[in-house]
């Protein structure tokens, strides 16, 4: 066994050694067979030899061995490193959650005395597109420009990306423009991208319609610039034209269905991409579901939930938290909570869904028993997380945990109340009967009450019996928001409680002379719910 071991090893070695670097990088399979063959380094002595180690190290660095703790180790092993050492260990944090390592990296690499070439400064230029880092990336150009690299492909495509990721447009459009003779079609793709994500979608186009060549990702920019922007008919029309569709292709058309609430549309091209088996990506998933959710379509949900379960797709923090959203504005709590205990990482999104979800299904003393695991969890609340509690409490009659949230809202959490908070606790009062403590409470605002405030007072006059005070403010509404139908409609219900039948009738004329809009019903409402972009 122990021979069967040395050969093997020996055998790597060999292909690690190999004068060509791509036979090298294929002598491993896993970061355990690096990490043994670095302590027979070790044990040996070749941590000095600098070529061997650093063919090692190149090997830890591919991504689907890579170990990235390790990956510095090997580096740190290196007595002087190469500029072999350094574009490979300034790729690898360059595609690692934090870049920035690659930056230091570089100012390390040019104190050494070593000076960059052209793979070098394409990752450090992605870093800062990633990091949306100006003047680093500036500097970056500015460095390639004295070094005679600026000339480069990789370097002109890398330094359009990171123009346009800023996003600094016009710089972006002087670097294609000096350098039209080099470029090629991914120099095309990242300019369109830069177009299309800062909403330049006509600019995105021409340049679209100028590509000599266009490929899948071209496609793709200019697909989901039209998604972002609400032009869903030159979506779908791209989209039919296309030869060639990925997960990506099918996940802009959708989300772009869904944000501009066509959320029957956005499930039917769903149910299309099933059927021709593409293999979805995470944004389309959340898209399907978040669509179900705008529609408090249950049973759709579930049928999206299943769909995700079959196909063996692992649930994500953002895909779980939008399946705890859709169940819980769904009616399904049950599931919701269900969904929410089997997410092995939450974050404050999904944290706030959930207690949205009990918040909407009555369940007040469920929503202060989570917020307080919340914070035991050591997750920290914001103003949405805030709006809900508020919500559940005037909902459920807990006047005191309201009072004491709103105070703790500002004076723990250091978060500025925002209208909602303030029409939250009107409601609050309002509802409990405690008519004269939310007017104090009104006047005492250090904002301007929002009319839907004075509206949440009014309602609580009626129902507690508080006509002249009702009244007074809904004719004071009407005055401020002629066009609002709810406040004709709240003002007429008025008088028929108090059976004025002839001011009610006058109040109904006005509503239809002056063709205020009436509020919509509840399922209008439900379809209407904006996009929870997660």
């Amino acid at each position: 066994m122990v021979g069967s071991s040395g050969g093997m090893l020996t055998k790597k070695l060999e292909l690690l050694l190999h004068p060509d670097l791509s036979i090298s990088l294929t002598a491993f399979v896993s970061s355990s067979e690096i990490k043994a063959t670095h302590a027979h380094f070790i044990v040996t002595g070749r941590t000095t030899n600098t070529f061997a180690t650093s063919r090692l190290l190149a090997a830890a660095a591919i991504p689907f061995t890579r170990d990235l703790k390790h990956v510095r180790s090997l580096f740190a092993s290196l007595p002087s490193p190469t500029l072999f050492s350094y574009n490979t260990m300034i790729r690898a944090s360059s595609q690692s959650p934090e870049p920035i390592h690659s930056l230091h990296l570089y100012v390390h690499m040019l104190r050494s005395g070593l000076s960059p070439n052209h793979l070098t400064l394409p990752f450090l230029l992605r870093s800062c597109a990633s990091l949306r880092l100006l003047n680093p990336g500036t500097s970056l150009h500015c460095h390639a420009t004295k070094l005679g690299l600026d000339g480069d492909i990789f370097v002109i495509n890398n330094t359009i990306t990171m123009y346009s990721s800023l996003p600094d447009m016009a710089s972006a459009q002087r670097i294609f423009d000096e350098h039209i003779g080099t470029t090629d079609v991914v120099s095309w793709t990242a300019l369109i991208t830069g177009y299309s994500n800062t909403g330049a979608i006509d600019a995105a186009r021409s340049l679209f319609n100028l590509s000599p060549s266009r490929n899948l990702v071209t496609y793709n920019a200019m697909l989901a610039g039209y998604a972002r922007a609400g032009r869903t008919p030159d979506a779908r029309h791209l989209f039919d034209d296309m030869t060639e569709r990925n997960a990506a292709s099918w996940s802009s058309l959708i989300s772009g269905f869904v944000q501009a609430g066509l959320t029957k549309t956005a499930l039917a091209v769903f149910h299309k991409m099933a059927r021709q088996g593409v293999e979805p990506n995470e944004p389309l998933l959340v898209s399907a579901v978040s669509a179900c959710s705008q529609l408090r379509a249950l049973e759709h949900g579930r049928s999206v939930h299943r769909y995700i379960e079959t196909l063996g797709i692992h649930t994500g923090v953002i895909l779980g938290s939008a399946l705890v959203d859709m169940y819980g504005k769904c009616g399904g709590i049950k599931e919701a909570i269900q969904v929410f205990n089997t997410m092995p990482e939450r974050n404050i999104y999904t944290w706030n869904s959930i207690i949205t979800g009990l918040a909407m299904n009555g369940s007040g003393s469920q929503v202060l028993t989570l917020f307080y695991k919340m914070r035991l969890a050591g997750v920290l609340p914001n103003s949405i997380t805030f709006i809900d509690l508020l919500s559940a409490c005037s909902h459920n009659g807990l006047v005191e945990e309201g009072r004491m949230l709103f105070d703790e809202m500002t004076t723990v959490y250091n978060i500025i109340p925002e209208e909602e908070h303030y029409g939250c606790m009107v409601d609050l009062l309002g509802r409990a009967g405690l008519i004269k403590e939310a007017m104090v409470f009104i006047e005492k605002m250090p904002i301007e009450p929002h009319p839907g405030v004075w509206g949440a007072l009014a309602g609580a006059c009626r129902i507690h019996g508080e006509m002249e005070l009702g009244e007074e403010i809904c004719r004071w509404l009407i005055e401020l928001e002629p066009c609002h139908g709810g406040r004709y409609i709240h003002l007429s219900n008025i008088y028929g409680d108090g059976r004025r039948w002839n001011e009610m009738a006058v109040v109904r004329r006005l509503l239809k002379e002056r063709q205020a809009v009436k509020p919509p019903g509840s399922s209008s409402v439900d379809a209407q719910v904006n996009f929870l972009n997660i």
